[in-house]
């Protein structure tokens, strides 16, 4: 019991004076700060987080880690989406699937969609794959018609996809500055020693 109680304290979150918010903090807080004016524009607060929380889980410390992370969520959500539309459509097919069967049904579809993942090395994306499964599968047992299980997957893909997008265009930002900067001053330099060889 003395050996838990010691981990535990060791374990316990500690205080960092010296921290200071970097790069990283300010580019996701900024990539969120554009997909809800982008969900406010387009009338979407109904999943008005959906493309903040991709745009969260994306941003990366590099650009080529957001990229692949990206990637791997948009892959993760469509055959997740795929995977709850053939279970929507299973459950429709079935008698009593509303009364207790989507029990065992949605287990064996989330299996598929495991397997599935695992089967494409998409590992990164089996999570997600698995939430958005089980989320349009959820529709059908509470009576929802099958038309607002297709119209979730397009909206959960739709913003899932604007996360994404804003996110690597956001951590693509400083790099593009830096080049831009450096090809502003290389030309200042030449244009300058140009200018000294026409004095001399």
């Amino acid at each position: 019991m003395n050996r838990f109680m010691k981990k535990l304290v060791d374990s316990a979150p500690t205080v960092d004076t010296s921290y200071r918010i970097g790069m990283r903090v300010v580019k996701t807080v900024a990539a969120v700060t554009i997909c809800l004016l982008i969900a406010w524009f387009i009338e979407t607060r109904d999943s008005l987080p959906i493309a903040a929380i991709a745009a969260i889980i994306t941003m990366q410390a590099t650009h080529s880690d957001t990229l692949r992370v990206g990637i791997f969520r948009i892959l993760g959500t469509v055959i997740g989406g795929i995977f709850g539309i053939l279970t929507v459509l299973i459950g429709l097919a079935l008698p009593y699937y509303s009364d207790g069967l989507f029990i065992v049904v949605i287990p064996v579809m989330l299996l598929a969609n495991l397997y599935l993942c695992n089967l494409l090395k998409m590992q990164d994306s089996c999570s997600i794959s698995c939430v958005v499964t089980l989320i349009i599968a959820s529709q059908i047992v509470i009576d929802a018609p099958i038309h607002e299980a297709l119209h979730y997957t397009f909206i959960r893909l739709r913003d899932t996809m604007i996360g994404v997008v804003v996110a690597t265009l956001i951590n693509m930002l400083p790099g593009l500055i830096k080049k831009y900067q450096l090809r502003h001053h290389e030309s200042e330099s030449a244009e300058q020693q140009n200018t000294e060889e026409t004095i001399t």
